[in-house]
């Protein structure tokens, strides 16, 4: 009788083997092993863009930096691809972003200004590339054409993600020449942390003690300031009268549907306080920073398509009065991401459906289709928030050690909401588990046969 061999399709053992008569040679395991460090360098760029973009006071400049946060997830998600694909650890599941690279960002993120900001992250980006770059001549175009795959996707976002920042550093202090020798040293300062970080990363001596170049930054102008800073074209409303701006009746299109085009526009403050979710809750799943970096990005986008056709009718920003960003303190930092996500992806944005799909038509019974299609989009997106809802809400309050349920979840954020929009909780439990009359209650409807 022949002997039975089984065979352990997911051992991997046997290819991170040391083998001395290959030293040289570019295996699968070390492909891995590099492939790795680039990813979690992807990783910090993205927390860096995100994390700064409160402290950036143009509204058209903080929408760029969420389009980087995102494009550079992407490729991060390719990068896991791969390295799932081969052996090892793959990005290492329940992991965070190793020590060495996380200070070494950490230093060059908390920068005295935005020009000094725009210089670390062009210094960070020109690195990544380079790191690319060498590997991309290392890799075997045979044996490693799948990566090679992967980095021409990569390399498509390189001269956005380069271009981002130049003016600031070209221009920086160019009416204080007193100041221009500080940006300088910060400059060298950028160079000589990475530096620091690549030959710690790269000596056998893992775990000594890492003496980082010095620079003092008195008062650090981000990342993720206690205050957002504010565009002047878009004044915020007054909260001691209203509970939010799309409450307030001054707003030129407030008696109707064009406010739906307004609401839109006003997504940016979402969008803020996402960067602060993303870049303040650490070590959740992976996928977590995907699906944030992407509804942040698509708020981003309904702001800017609300922002466009606004102006397309005539009006100007200054006209309206906008949603200020939740910043979360030190105070209520346990409960301020749970419960805004929850009642954002649980409350507002499917409560929002309904004035939206009412909206697609009366729009194009006023002749409107460009309108009615941004409501279509508008859904299309805000389906898949819905769904990351579901999937991270619980998640984040187990995760800040506050173990809740979907379902719990769910019904709490619907409470919160009509809390705070003044209901008593006789009114809140006749219309909890009906979604449409909850809805009546929980967000203002439109006159749509106005426009």
């Amino acid at each position: 009788m022949k002997e039975r061999i089984e065979v352990d399709l997911n051992d991997y053992s046997f290819l991170e083997e040391e083998k001395e008569q290959r030293r040289g040679m570019l295996r699968p395991v070390d492909t891995g092993n590099l492939l790795r460090r680039i990813y979690w360098l992807e990783f910090e760029c993205s927390r860096m863009t995100m994390g700064w973009v409160a402290s950036i006071p143009d509204w058209e400049k903080k929408g760029e930096l969420v389009k980087l946060s995102y494009l550079h997830t992407t490729h991060m998600k390719f990068l896991e691809e791969r390295l799932d694909e081969l052996p090892g650890p793959g990005t290492g599941r329940g992991k965070w972003t190793p020590d060495t690279i996380r200070e070494a960002f950490q230093r060059i993120s908390i920068a005295p200004s935005i020009e000094a900001f725009a210089a670390s992250y062009q210094l960070a980006v020109t690195k990544l590339y380079d790191r690319y770059a060498r590997l991309s001549g290392r890799l075997d175009p045979i044996l490693d054409a799948p990566t090679l795959e992967r980095f021409k996707y990569i390399e498509t976002n390189r001269q956005e993600l380069m271009r981002w920042g130049r003016e600031y550093v070209q221009f920086a202090s160019v009416n204080h020449p007193e100041h221009r020798e500080q940006f300088h040293q910060w400059q060298d300062y950028v160079e000589e942390t990475w530096l620091t970080m690549e030959l710690h990363m790269n000596s056998s001596e893992e775990h000594a003690p890492i003496e980082w170049p010095a620079f003092s930054v008195e008062r650090p102008a981000g990342p993720v300031p206690p205050k957002a800073a504010i565009d002047p074209l878009y004044p915020l409303v007054d909260l001691t009268k209203f509970k939010s701006a799309m409450f307030d009746p001054k707003s030129p299109t407030y008696d109707s549907v064009k406010h739906m085009v307004f609401i839109n526009a006003s997504e940016m403050s979402a969008a803020e306080t996402l960067t602060y979710l993303y870049y303040g809750v650490q070590r959740m799943p992976m996928a977590f920073y995907y699906d944030v970096a992407r509804h942040t990005w698509d708020e981003v986008r309904h702001s800017q398509m609300g922002v466009r056709r606004l102006k397309q009718m005539g009006y100007k920003t200054q006209q309206f009065s906008w949603h200020p960003s939740t910043v979360p303190s030190k105070e209520n930092m346990k409960t301020a991401f749970p419960e805004f996500y929850a009642a954002l992806t649980m409350v507002m944005e499917p409560c929002s459906f309904i004035k939206k799909r009412k909206s697609i038509d009366a729009f194009l019974e006023h002749g409107d289709p460009l309108s009615s299609v941004q409501s279509e989009f508008d859904i299309a997106d805000e389906r898949l928030h819905v769904n990351f809802g579901k999937k991270w809400g619980a998640k984040l309050f187990e995760h800040i050690e506050d173990f809740e349920t979907a379902q719990s979840v769910e019904r709490k954020a619907k409470q919160m909401h009509l809390k705070k929009m003044g209901y008593d909780q006789a009114e809140i439990d006749k219309v909890l588990h009906s979604f449409p009359e909850f809805c009546g209650f929980a967000t203002m409807d439109l006159k749509y046969d106005q426009y």
